[in-house]
């Protein structure tokens, strides 16, 4: 871009910020007569310097230096707006149960905060042992059902058939629990948290309900997850000091690929100040010592292999600075974005290694039937259980209005009237840019919410 172009462009977009914020005839009447000169085009260009400066004021943290590895748990609490006074405490009960080849199945009716009706899966294996078993926490994406998925089914019952209970929650408006509200949440951004930071506080609620069973060995306590399991599974990483062993696939990458992404999110992958302060491989490799595996298909459609091979080699680098390279796994494998059966098996035995469990699962039974829709926790779903929405509402101890959008939130740096064109293939311009702007977000700053 030209000298020129740029100052005039600058001018716009400095125009448009003071016009957003305080109401200017001044900057208004600036804003206009440039908006004739600019495009969207030319908007979505400023934001990729903006991305671009972001990565350059990064501060330089090393997971592998006690203090620094503090402050990546702090800044991630800080992005996703998780808060230790917002913990829920997991209440469950088992509702009913049913058998499958290699062990039994037993769903869960939960609540985690009041009024928060919660849903999952316990897998127990047949030939449980009176002492205590290991435990893996299946982290669910956005598999149509949740947990429910096929793939999390198969998964799941492959572990428990090597000798690991694992429990599978549904996350907060997904699987039966859609009801709730997820993907298009906005609420819990005016509330100062995030829809991945309450997701991610109502799993550290589950691995804290799992500490206290005692048919669970608390030293052999696992968490995996892929697509959105994986986006989970990386914030654990960091977050969840409990975990021994831990697998993210289908997602590490970097925050700045996501956050670039030209596409209308699922409001769970919006995360509020993440780029310029941290990056995956960061909270990845965090949490060395500890056994870690991720992994990703060849062919995955949403993440390219050079940046997973490139989050790779920079996680295992902070494992070395441990003495730990041994402790870290990662593979690219044949296959596309979802957990197939080479990946259950690759995955199931690293989890054997790790977890002492049975080095084979045996041949599994392709036809046997899964649970069902009609398999639920939860039926029918309690009309006075909150919503996601209302559920921020009810921590943070505030009342947002009902029409609230993203853009006002975080609105974008451009005036009001500038005619933003929908150039991008799939989503709104506004939604995109005010996503970028979620993204950008400086720490401690304010958001422009309607409250009351």
């Amino acid at each position: 871009m030209k000298r020129r172009a740029w100052i005039k462009t600058t001018a716009l977009f400095g125009a448009g910020w003071m016009l957003g914020t305080d109401g200017s005839r001044t900057a208004h009447a600036e804003a206009s007569s440039a908006s004739a000169q600019f495009s969207t085009h030319d908007l979505l260009e400023q934001y990729e310097r903006r991305f671009a400066e972001a990565r350059l004021r990064m501060p330089d943290r090393n997971p592998a230096v006690p203090a620094d590895r503090d402050a990546i748990a702090r800044v991630t609490k800080d992005c996703l707006g998780v808060r230790d006074e917002w913990m829920p405490k997991i209440q469950a009960e088992k509702v009913r149960e049913a058998a499958f080849d290699g062990g039994r199945i037993e769903m869960l009716r939960a609540t985690s905060w009041p009024g928060v009706t919660a849903t999952a899966l316990l897998y127990v294996p047949a030939d449980a042992a009176d002492r205590p078993l290991p435990l893996v926490v299946l982290c669910c994406g956005h598999g149509k059902g949740g947990k429910l998925t096929d793939g999390y089914q198969r998964m799941a019952r492959h572990i428990t058939q090597r000798g690991a209970m694992v429990l599978c929650p549904d996350n907060l408006g997904q699987g039966e629990r859609v009801a709730m509200g997820h993907g298009d949440c906005v609420k819990p951004f005016a509330c100062g948290t995030s829809v991945q930071g309450l997701i991610v506080m109502e799993t550290l609620g589950w691995v804290a309900w799992v500490l206290k069973q005692p048919r669970v060995d608390p030293c052999r306590i696992a968490a995996i997850g892929n697509s959105g399991g994986g986006t989970l599974t990386v914030f654990l990483a960091a977050l969840c000091p409990e975990l021994a062993v831990l697998s993210s696939s289908g997602y590490p990458s970097t925050f700045d690929f996501v956050a670039r992404k030209e596409k209308k999110h699922c409001h769970c992958n919006i995360l509020p100040g993440v780029v310029g302060q941290l990056e995956m491989w960061h909270l990845l490799g965090s949490f060395a010592p500890r056994p870690l595996f991720i992994f990703q298909g060849d062919g995955d459609p949403l993440f390219p292999p050079d940046l997973f091979y490139h989050t790779a080699r920079k996680v295992r680098h902070a494992y070395r600075a441990r003495n730990a390279e041994k402790a870290f796994e990662a593979r690219v494998m044949a296959g596309g974005h979802s957990w197939d059966v080479p990946r259950n098996v690759a995955l199931g035995d690293f989890l054997a290694r790790r977890l002492g469990l049975k080095r084979s699962a045996g041949r599994a039974d392709e036809k046997e039937p899964l649970l069902s829709e009609k398999d639920r926790c939860v039926d029918p779903w309690p009309a006075n259980a909150l919503t996601t929405d209302q559920l921020a509402e009810q921590l943070a101890g505030r009342r947002i209005d009902d029409s609230v959008h993203l853009w006002n939130i975080f609105p974008p740096t451009v005036a009001r009237d500038f005619p933003l064109e929908d150039i991008a293939q799939r989503g709104s311009t506004r939604q995109i840019l005010a996503q970028f702007e979620a993204f950008l977000r400086q720490p401690g700053a304010r958001d422009k919410s309607k409250s009351r």
